[in-house]
């Protein structure tokens, strides 16, 4: 058996929900759409964080309720071997989706802003290996490098938004609130997609996490912590630059650092914080990854989760490379139907899995 799960203390687990939120709170936000009326991300995205909790919440009860020993045991209890696995597949998609979306926007930032003239296949066979390695060796793996990421990637962040403090100006915050409600409801839902599956990658790894009572409190932690960091940044977004400025930009929070420092002896910091949000992001990607590839494995009553990890890397470098064919109709059509309702794929599934387990309860042997 090669399920290279292990099992990893609480500072790892909440480490690696925490990271892979901030990456898609953060780096997976569309600035198109997301700054188009105005800028409530610093509302939206920690929103979107708080009601996956509720969902994770409810379906980390329902597991407990059944006596299962994660999510994988849940769906198979509840529906049964063969709608057990299309749950899986559902989730699984959610999954590779919100892997693959930070990816492409470092992979397009990189291209575009710091190795100029550099192709896109270059910058890939740099970052896709890592990433396809750092799932393969498993989640123990993982969890301890998100654990370490975390930290740099914290003290990085503070000191890319301290060093534009002197930008910051409330009058850009308008229009306020800058959206209808409309908008800011379908940016909260929306966003779910890439704030979903990082914790229900808990819920999938409950035995690597120490059992299924500990995913709430794991789960919890991780949301709240990665809701207040995104929050205070996307704040200070909108602080530093106008809508219709952080519209047009690529990964803002990369860019704020040339406002301040054009003089400064730390004038390259802004390259040696982007490797360090690189390397969160290839964690993050693999810590999805991994979670999607033994979620279908388990369903499938597989021995090695090997051949998942390849297939969905490989799906997953596929996605993201979707971003880059900006000039192709159809694939922005498809980018934008998946940014609008992607989040059904992993909402429905949770959904379902936490409503049946309540209401079977007592049915359930």
């Amino acid at each position: 058996m090669r399920l290279n799960q292990g099992r990893i203390g609480a500072a790892e687990s909440i480490s690696a929900a925490a990271l892979s939120l901030f990456m898609g709170g953060v780096f997976a936000i569309d600035p198109k759409t997301a700054y188009a009326e105005g800028n409530l991300t610093y509302l939206s995205a920690p929103l979107s964080m708080l009601l996956s909790l509720l969902v994770i919440l409810l379906a980390s009860g329902a597991i407990r309720r059944n006596g299962c020993s994660d999510l994988t045991g849940l769906a198979g209890k509840l529906f049964g071997r063969h709608a057990g696995t299309l749950f899986a597949a559902v989730l699984a998609a959610s999954f590779v989706i919100a892997a693959a979306k930070p990816v492409s926007e470092f992979i397009m930032v990189l291209h575009r802003l710091v190795f100029d003239g550099v192709s896109y296949g270059s910058i890939y066979v740099f970052i896709i290996p890592a990433a396809v390695y750092a799932a393969w060796k498993g989640f123990e793996s993982i969890g301890r490098l998100a654990l370490v990421f975390s930290g740099l990637i914290l003290v990085s962040v503070i000191a890319a938004v301290a060093s534009a403090a002197p930008e910051f100006d409330a009058g850009r915050l308008f229009p306020f609130p800058g959206t209808d409600a409309k908008g800011f409801f379908g940016s909260v839902f929306s966003g779910m997609l890439f704030t979903l599956p990082p914790l229900a990658a808990l819920a999938v790894n409950a035995r690597g996490v120490g059992g299924a009572e500990r995913i709430s409190g794991y789960a919890a932690s991780g949301a709240v912590i990665a809701a207040f960091i995104t929050g205070i940044t996307q704040f200070a977004l909108a602080l530093i630059y106008p809508p219709k400025v952080l519209a047009g930009l690529l990964m803002p929070l990369y860019r704020i650092n040339y406002l301040s420092l054009s003089q400064s002896y730390a004038l390259r910091l802004d390259k040696l914080f982007i490797m360090i949000w690189l390397a969160g992001c290839i964690v993050s990607a693999a810590y999805l990854v991994y979670s999607a590839s033994f979620l279908l494995t388990g369903a499938l009553g597989g021995r090695d989760v090997t051949p998942f990890v390849m297939t969905l890397s490989l799906a997953a470098a596929a996605v993201s490379a979707i971003g880059f064919a900006a000039d192709n109709d159809t694939a922005e059509a498809a980018s934008g139907a998946v940014n609008g309702f992607g989040f059904l794929l992993a909402l429905l599934p949770l959904a379902a899995a936490a409503v049946f387990g309540y209401l079977r309860k007592g049915k359930i042997a």
